[in-house]
């Protein structure tokens, strides 16, 4: 298509995100009524249930950071308990709390607030992603918003705040990587450290200069293992996803097993198509999540992710493709399906790599396995 045509369209997306962006924003944090059009929209009353959980969380770190697990010395308001106990409010590594608690701190001297902050770095990650698309594939952005009604209320209604902001750095790794400058690798590490998710890019660690792996090594131990010896009850972030979900263990061993599976060929892929940095980046994401979204039967863990742009279009016709198939099932299906749905797709785009690969390499690889695993770890 003709470069301004491209431009025209991602545009457009960026309208129509904003225009659903609009229609997500609380009540709390800015009244429609009485303004022409805008109060025409039926506005939620109160804050999602993220940002009021990470607004306490916030509050918390702010009065003393080091009862940041243990919670003792703020009270939480009667909306904060009817939303979340003291326990399932900002379970996440001090990183990202100490990110949130800088961002509520700005915004309420700023008077944007919390809110308002955690929407620009929504925007950063959508301007972000739609400057990356024109660079690679324009239409992998549009192609992710088309479930814009889903992802807006994600994004700016509910706001998965620690999501948001590890997104905004995997980005920003992107962009250092397709750039060939460094600094991507330091930004994944930190990544990891605010979110997890993309633990799965630690195997890069052999194929590191020295220096580069020891400094992601230490942010991540640093981020990750650190703090056991540091915050009191810190562990417990680990643990309480176990009592909230009755089938945790069952699912645990059915999606661990089917994660291990999808971990090796990823990897095997990775090393035989000669993936460049910023596939590694982006499918750094992707096998954690899966198993987070099947462990707690929560698709977002999954679809989230597969925003990070894919520049082999893939990863994001997968996370898209989940939910189109999902919706003319949805009065018979529950929505967690759409994490099996999801995985399916992803399957297939691994199955579309091996067989480029071709059969005849993947056996002569299977016959040579400390051959091929050298290969695969660096």
């Amino acid at each position: 298509m003709p470069r301004g045509a491209q431009r025209a369209l991602v545009g457009l997306t960026l309208l129509v995100i904003a225009a659903f962006a609009v229609t997500n924003v609380p009540r709390a944090y800015l009244d429609f009524t009485g303004l022409p059009l805008l109060g025409r929209i039926a506005q939620a009353a109160d804050y999602g249930t993220d940002t009021i959980s990470d607004v306490y969380e916030a509050q918390v770190v702010l009065n003393d950071v080091g009862d940041m697990y243990t919670k003792r010395k703020v009270e939480q308001t009667p909306l904060e308990a009817r939303t979340w106990s003291k326990e399932a409010s900002g379970p996440y590594p001090p990183t990202a709390l100490l990110i949130m608690a800088g961002l509520y701190a700005a915004g309420e001297r700023t008077g944007i607030g919390f809110y308002g902050f955690i929407s620009l770095v929504a925007f950063a990650f959508i301007f972000g992603s739609a400057a990356y698309s024109l660079r690679t594939r324009w239409y992998v952005f549009p192609l992710i918003w088309s479930n814009v009604a889903y992802l807006s209320v994600r994004f700016f209604s509910v706001q998965d705040n620690s999501y948001l902001i590890m997104l905004a750095i995997v980005l920003a790794a992107l962009c250092l990587a397709r750039a060939g400058r460094r600094g991507a690798h330091t930004l994944v590490a930190i990544a990891i450290a605010v979110k997890l998710s993309p633990m799965f890019y630690l195997k890069e660690m052999p194929r590191l200069p020295r220096l580069t792996a020891a400094l992601v090594l230490a942010i991540v131990c640093a981020g990750l293992l650190l703090p056991y010896f540091i915050w009191p009850n810190y562990a417990y972030i680990y643990r309480f996803q176990q009592e909230r979900h009755g089938d945790y263990w069952l699912n645990l061993l059915g999606a661990g097993t089917f994660v291990a599976m999808f971990t090796v060929v990823l990897a095997y892929v990775e090393a035989r198509c000669q993936f460049d940095l910023e596939d590694r980046i982006g499918w750094s994401v992707v096998p954690l999540a899966i198993l987070l979204a099947a462990t707690m039967n929560a698709p977002r863990h999954l679809l989230v992710v597969l925003l990070v742009p894919d520049k082999r279009v893939f990863r994001n016709l997968a996370g898209a493709a989940g939910l189109w198939l999902y919706w003319p099932l949805a009065a018979s299906v529950r929505f967690g399906a759409v994490v099996y749905f999801t995985a399916v797709f992803l399957c297939a785009a691994l199955a579309w790599y091996l067989w480029r690969i071709g059969w005849q390499a993947i056996r002569d690889d299977i016959r040579h396995p400390i051959r091929t695993t050298r290969m695969m770890f660096g």
